[in-house]
């Protein structure tokens, strides 16, 4: 391990950005219905960003919650990769 490694627990790790999630929450629209989940990553669907929310990994706080509105730099989400 690395001397200057973070320690993996302790009051400084609280306010880690290892800690921290962002969760963008979507509206997906798709020119067939949207009947389970697998057809949310059709390559043809749009995707709008609602809203996104910061998340604390540990203590699963929401630490804040911000609208995305259209002409935000999120745009439209791609379709994941995987």
């Amino acid at each position: 391990m690395h001397h200057m490694a973070m320690p993996l627990h302790g009051p400084q790790m609280y306010h880690s950005p290892l800690m921290q999630r962002r969760i963008i929450f979507l509206e997906v629209r798709g020119g067939r219905p949207l009947k389970t989940a697998v057809d949310d990553l059709r390559i043809n669907n749009q995707r709008l960003p609602l809203f996104f929310a910061d998340v604390h990994l540990h203590t699963n706080e929401v630490m804040q919650v911000k609208p995305t509105p259209h002409g935000t730099g999120w745009g439209t989400v791609p379709t994941p990769l995987f």
